[in-house]
């Protein structure tokens, strides 16, 4: 992809204002960018943090924010040459990134719907126990929301209704 667009192993920092305290950044970290297969709209995906205090969460961040909000800021946060994630860990990011925001489309996921998004767009040999997973990481990063019913067990995405920055 072009230099037009987060760029993989690259820091970005959101700061609408220009002056947001340190601790205050909202720092995206991009393991990978891509478009999606039948609209070509591009994404990125990868880690979010808002504040030093927080821990990092998966991310996507559409085409469309891209530049007006985003800074490159790699080298003002000591680069990321110690932080790439081995491979294996790289593409489970990008796939939870990636289902993080088909589920932000709406509606309730449970395992098996995770299931078939894996089959759609092309996450090949996932099977129950992967989306059991995947679903927990992105629970336990507070990205989702689980709900329990009498029978059932679901997922929606977590709305914080504030900002980034």
């Amino acid at each position: 992809m072009s230099a037009d667009f987060f760029q993989p192993g690259r820091t970005y920092a959101y700061d609408s204002d220009g002056f947001t305290a340190p601790e205050l950044v909202t720092l995206f970290r991009v393991v990978a960018d891509t478009a999606h297969p039948d609209t070509g709209k591009r994404m990125a995906f990868g880690w979010l943090r808002v504040g030093e205090e927080q821990a990092w969460s998966p991310y996507a961040e559409p085409a469309d924010e891209w530049p007006t909000c985003w800074t490159d800021v790699t080298e003002n946060y000591g680069g990321q040459e110690q932080d790439v994630p081995p491979p294996a860990l790289a593409a489970d990011t990008t796939r939870r990134a990636h289902l993080l925001n088909a589920i932000h489309a709406g509606g309730r996921w449970k395992s098996g719907t995770v299931v078939r998004w894996y089959k759609t767009n092309g996450y090949e040999g996932l099977g129950i126990p992967a989306a059991r997973h995947d679903l927990a990481v992105l629970r336990d990063s507070g990205a989702l929301v689980q709900h329990d019913e009498k029978g059932v067990r679901y997922f929606t995405a977590a709305r914080s209704g504030g900002s980034r920055g």
